[in-house]
């Protein structure tokens, strides 16, 4: 058969064309197996890095036998979460409450501000100290007054020890305002306790050493003697345990980076979980 130019050039164009086709499918189906490798790939280690975590936390929760169950949320307990707002409202509260009054005047300013009075730790001339409650938070209020009855210092601190008016306060339950000392109630004084607190506290945070797997943290706090009563938080890059131990309770704040620790805290627990609650409250009766 007889060709002419035109034939030819149509041929070899058709011919280009479909090797070109050839290639394109061959080269789609190559990078849609290599998506859907890679995509495998990923999700084995995404499947993998959530069972470490789940395992993990779940050794946690067994230590903690006793861990939070009766409420939602524990990420509620966390005073890292909860650290700024109630710091600035303690401020705040200082603020409010100047120094030069009477007594009587700062009962009225507390009430005024919306807290409740829920324990009187020390009543006498030359000072007093209260336990105050708004919704969730408690701070303990401590003025020093002079011979002529006026205020010359005020202090608002978190309240750590509480009565258990205190604590019922702040579960929601409708609390008479506490108007006199009662006998015992210098037991709930953070100042008579935070000398003691504040050496255990220097001394579990230097046996907490970094670079260790939270596991090995669990494991050291239960040779000192502390229950883990709940874990507020853990996931790939931060852990946080409430622990307790006799009449004092803390909170274990550990960043970690590739699984290890890069940075511990050991804090005040000022939001206790319910389990935290109970642990203390065995040890410490009202």
């Amino acid at each position: 058969m007889k060709t002419t130019p035109l034939k030819n050039a149509l041929a070899i164009a058709a011919a280009a064309c479909l090797t070109g086709s050839v290639y394109a499918a061959e080269s789609k189906a190559e990078m849609k197996a290599d998506a859907k490798s890679a995509a495998a790939e990923a999700k084995a280690d995404t499947k993998a890095a959530a069972a470490e975590i789940k395992a993990d936390t779940k050794a946690a929760a067994a230590d903690a036998k006793s861990a939070v169950t009766d409420r939602n949320d524990p990420a509620l307990y966390s005073d890292r979460a909860h650290a700024k707002a109630s710091t600035d409202e303690k401020d705040r509260l200082e603020q409010h409450l100047k120094a030069g009054q009477p007594k009587g005047y700062y009962t009225k300013a507390l009430n005024d501000q919306g807290y409740t009075v829920t324990s009187v730790n020390k009543d006498s001339a030359d000072g007093v100290e209260y336990e105050v409650v708004k919704g969730d938070r408690s701070y303990e209020v401590q003025i020093a007054f002079d011979k002529s009855g006026k205020a010359t210092k005020v202090d608002v601190d978190n309240n750590l020890w509480r009565a258990k008016s205190t604590k019922e306060a702040m579960a929601g339950k409708k609390v008479a305002a506490a108007t006199a000392y009662e006998k015992g109630n210098e037991a709930y004084s953070d100042r008579a306790h935070l000398k003691d607190w504040t050496g255990e506290k220097d001394r579990l945070e230097k046996s907490l050493a970094l670079g260790h797997d939270p596991a090995w943290y669990r494991d050291q706090l239960k040779k000192m003697g502390y229950q883990i009563t709940s874990v507020n938080d853990r996931d790939k890059d931060y852990v946080e345990y409430e622990v307790v131990k006799g009449k004092d309770s803390y909170e274990v704040q550990i960043d970690l980076a590739n699984g290890k620790a890069k940075k511990v805290d050991v804090t005040t627990n000022a939001w206790q979980s319910d389990a935290t609650d109970r642990a203390l409250s065995a040890t410490t009766k009202h």
